[in-house]
């Protein structure tokens, strides 16, 4: 994440400079679209919340002496899920400038550009949830037999600056290279439920306090859940490569292949129910899913002014 925001501000200065040249260059500006598809590799989930034991839980356990000795409040706990890559469609526009200057000149090569990006990578995957620290991995030993996690989609649109440089060529084959910086407001939906066994005898939890088969008759079959959707806006980087064919005397059609890094994901939420009751207030689970790239194939289509 540190090494995007080094990149934004060269991209900002450099677009800074190329502005006032460009009225004094004999270029050209162009307009272009992509269509094409994403490839996202695989990511952790990992997530931690401000929930306490299910002992500690008033509607759980009504007993304010039992909850003192149950040792509450028991707060804090972690888990994680882990997710294999997804796929998804990929379209973009841009407009760019190409820089004239003598023939031969680095910067009759260089092109700039600003970029739109959307993307939607699908997953539509189910992970088990795995502990790591807290109260979740007594929850997930004595009293919970489903716990799981689900993503469905990561949507993101994306707003790049772009500098391109164009290897001249004697054929209607241009190839290019680029490297691109900008922001990424980002979507994930995702759902997770925690659900307790309907048999309160195999349920563990609460076994040693006084009201112990109250405790575990209040918590026989309850969930916990979420469904819904996180956001976060992501600083990234791309790095382009591609080749375009002149199809006439302004326009020109090619392939670009880009691969993108945004850093990790991290957005704050809470849940829908808690034990099957109402969700308290002061409760709130941070998640961090990352590191968030992605490669990208596209047709790209150009048409020059």
């Amino acid at each position: 994440m540190q090494g995007a925001r080094n990149l934004v501000i060269p991209f900002i200065i450099l677009f800074w400079g190329f502005t006032p040249a460009m009225a004094q260059m004999d270029g050209s500006f162009y307009l272009s679209t992509d269509i094409g598809m994403n490839f996202t590799p695989g990511f952790e989930f990992v997530g931690s919340s401000t929930d306490q034991g299910s002992v500690c839980d008033p509607f759980i356990n009504p007993d304010a002496g039992s909850r003192q000795v149950a040792g509450c409040p028991t707060r804090g706990t972690g888990w994680k899920s882990v997710f294999s890559g997804g796929q998804g469609v990929l379209a973009g526009v841009a407009a760019g400038y190409r820089l004239g200057g003598r023939a031969g000149s680095l910067m009759n090569g260089l092109r700039i550009e600003l970029e739109y990006v959307f993307r939607e990578s699908t997953y539509d995957q189910t992970s088990t949830i795995l502990s790591r620290s807290g109260v979740a991995r007594d929850k997930l030993s004595d009293e919970i037999y489903r716990a799981e996690e689900r993503v469905d989609s990561l949507t993101s649109h994306s707003f790049f600056g772009n500098v391109y440089y164009d290897f001249r060529s004697r054929s209607r084959l241009r190839p290019y290279v680029g490297l691109g910086a900008g922001v990424s407001p980002t979507d994930l939906d995702n759902g997770r439920i925690w659900a307790r066994n309907h048999d309160w005898m195999q349920i563990e939890t609460g076994r040693d306090l006084p009201n112990a088969e109250e405790v575990r008759r209040n918590l026989a079959g309850t969930t916990s859940s979420f469904q819904g959707r996180h956001r976060d806006t992501l600083l990234g980087y791309q790095v382009l490569l591609g080749a375009d064919v002149a199809v006439g005397e302004s326009l020109s059609i090619g392939l670009k292949a880009r691969w993108a890094d945004f850093g990790t994901f991290r957005a704050t939420g809470t849940l829908d129910v808690l034990r099957s009751h109402a969700v308290p207030e002061d409760y709130a689970h941070d998640r961090e899913a990352g590191p968030i790239r992605l490669w990208g194939i596209s047709l790209n289509l150009k048409h020059r002014f």
